[in-house]
């Protein structure tokens, strides 16, 4: 494995698009049949993240909860339970390898999301869940 954090280089370079490219990833729908999208090489990303790294279980926890709801890292904290530069941790290497992004990373209260790709392999995630034993 890389020794680096981001494991698998951010698919998408959403620091440099606004609000509106946002929405027209999130609408752009690459999906083949029945609406399921399937990407391998996101799929051993999500592996590597969740499966087989220390904070996994904690990476997962914050992904389900910013699946039900958008929210901010002190919101992430207080709901999970995890220490504030822990949570901060978590979602730098999250965003680092294209599961989630944030309105805006230089604001204290920004909100973060799961990506399009993460939404449309969410389905994999899940999987790799009821695999490791946490769901």
């Amino acid at each position: 494995m890389p020794s680096g954090r981001a494991f698998f280089p951010s698919l998408l370079d959403f620091s440099s698009i606004g609000l509106i490219g946002k929405i027209i990833l999130a609408l752009d729908d690459h999906s083949s049949s029945g609406g399921h999208y399937f990407d391998p090489r996101f799929k051993r990303v999500l592996w590597y993240l969740i499966g087989s790294t220390k904070g996994g279980a904690n990476r997962a926890r914050i992904l389900e909860l910013i699946n039900s709801h958008p929210a901010n890292p002190n919101q992430i904290s207080s709901e999970l339970k995890l220490d504030y530069k822990t949570i901060i941790h978590h979602l730098s290497v999250l965003a680092e390898n294209g599961l989630i992004i944030t309105d805006n990373k230089e604001s204290y209260g920004a909100t973060y999301f799961l990506t399009p790709l993460m939404e449309k392999n969410y389905d994999s995630f899940v999987e790799i869940l009821a695999k490791i034993g946490k769901k």
